[in-house]
């Protein structure tokens, strides 16, 4: 047996080799003291020497056979298998206590693995209870596991085993896509590991329905929206239409007059009403060229001279924009930041203007009560002002979309207001 010299077993031998050295020493000596022949010496050797030899080979062997079994039991132990102990025969001492050790990991394995055990059939029941289309892929790519509802979208054919080719399965750009008659599918993929495998989760979203419930949220929002502000116009006509029908032929001129009056101010109304519909869904597409910010700046300034500019940006910085849409835009915002100010009887207006790698952004911030319905923000024609048509903020965000940036509002976080904050790339 080959022996490495910075292992336990050159270690223990050089230990061992002490006391049979010392003995030999001692023997050697004596048989010189007492002036003994080799045969009394060899026997003194044989006598002494051989117990002590078979005791320390013995001892050797007991060490090495049990690091064996506790490697052996280590290996039953990642096998996941516990039914098996190879130090049994162990009943007291450190053996006994690391025989102890190992039962108490493997019952916390054995733990483990019933938690994985119900974390799995938990995630494999909840996938077949919901009505999106899911399969569970192997390292190959083949179906392992499919809920109802992909089953149905296939026919009903029982699809394990099935590559990702057989399922219609393409990948475009690393995300995964399915045409499956007239519906097209956006597959999102998550990773799963079970027993030192990997496994891959396709979760089927439907690229229709997903447009479809947008489109009909849309119509839904619009036509509570049209149903309103035509209720509330038609409703007084046809009220004061029956009424003018009812006076007498020589009633007051004076209160039919008034009656037409409100007739003809409703009519208004609802034409600037669809005129404010025509004007966001008409849009010009916008003509971006290099601007200034600091010409920019001093343009706005200008165009608003009761608002404080703050310039938070490099002199010479350049960025794209249409100039003339992006300032209808800030009007609507800034007499948005004005109205709120004069209802909480405040000032000041801020049209802060950074710039940084990539964006650049404009803020407009107010010290008015704040947003109180961020829900109905940009749903076209809603308004919580009195004289409010609903279409400024609409109008704006369409402008700045335009231009590839975003309209965004939010209360300030310092103090009462709100931020209204265009961001735009460079």
């Amino acid at each position: 047996m080959r022996i490495l010299t910075h292992s336990l077993e050159a270690r223990l031998t050089k230990l061992f080799a002490v006391p049979i050295v010392t003995i030999l020493v001692i023997l050697l000596g004596a048989s010189l003291y007492f002036s003994l022949d080799w045969l009394e010496v060899l026997t003194l050797i044989l006598v002494i020497l051989t117990p002590s030899v078979f005791a320390l080979y013995k001892a050797y062997q007991s060490i090495f056979n049990t690091i064996e079994r506790v490697a052996v039991q280590l290996d039953s132990i990642a096998n996941e298998e516990f039914t098996v102990w190879q130090l049994a025969h162990y009943r007291q001492g450190s053996i006994a206590n690391l025989k102890n050790d190992l039962k108490s990991i493997a019952q916390r394995i054995q733990n483990k693995r019933y938690e994985y055990a119900q974390n799995e059939a938990f995630v494999f029941d909840f996938i077949n209870e919901l009505e999106l289309p899911i399969l569970v892929l192997d390292h190959h790519y083949q179906v392992y596991h499919f809920n109802e509802t992909a089953k149905n979208l296939y026919k009903g054919i029982h699809i394990a085993g099935f590559g990702v080719n057989t399922l219609n399965l393409v990948r475009h750009d690393g995300k995964w896509q399915v045409n499956h008659k007239d519906q097209r599918f956006k597959v999102v993929e998550h990773e799963l590991y079970r027993g030192g495998r990997k496994y891959h989760l396709m979760v089927f979203v439907s690229i229709e329905l997903s447009l479809r419930r947008n489109e009909q949220e849309a119509w839904q929002k619009l036509i509570r929206v049209l149903n309103h502000e035509v209720r509330n116009s038609l409703t007084p006509i046809y009220s004061m239409a029956q009424s003018l029908k009812e006076l007498p032929v020589q009633g007051t001129s004076e209160l039919r007059d008034t009656m037409l009056d409100v007739i003809e101010k409703r009519s208004e109304h609802l034409l600037d009403f669809v005129a404010s519909y025509s004007k966001l869904s008409q849009l010009p597409k916008p003509q971006k060229v290099p601007t200034c910010l600091a010409g920019l700046s001093d343009r706005l300034q200008a165009l608003f001279p009761k608002v404080r500019v703050e310039r938070l940006y490099e002199e010479a910085q350049i960025v794209h924009c249409d100039i003339e849409q992006l300032e209808q835009a800030l009007l609507n915002l800034v007499k948005n930041a004005e109205q709120a100010n004069v209802i909480e009887g405040e000032e000041e207006v801020t049209l802060s203007i950074h710039c940084g790698d990539k964006y650049w952004s404009l803020e407009v911030i107010d010290n008015g009560a704040g947003i109180s319905n961020s829900e109905n923000l940009f749903v076209p024609f809603f308004s919580t002002k009195d004289q409010g048509n609903g279409i400024g903020l609409v109008l704006s965000r369409e402008i700045v979309r335009g231009q590839a940036g975003e309209l965004t509002l939010e209360n300030r976080q310092d103090k009462q207001g709100a931020i209204a904050r265009i961001r735009m790339p460079v």
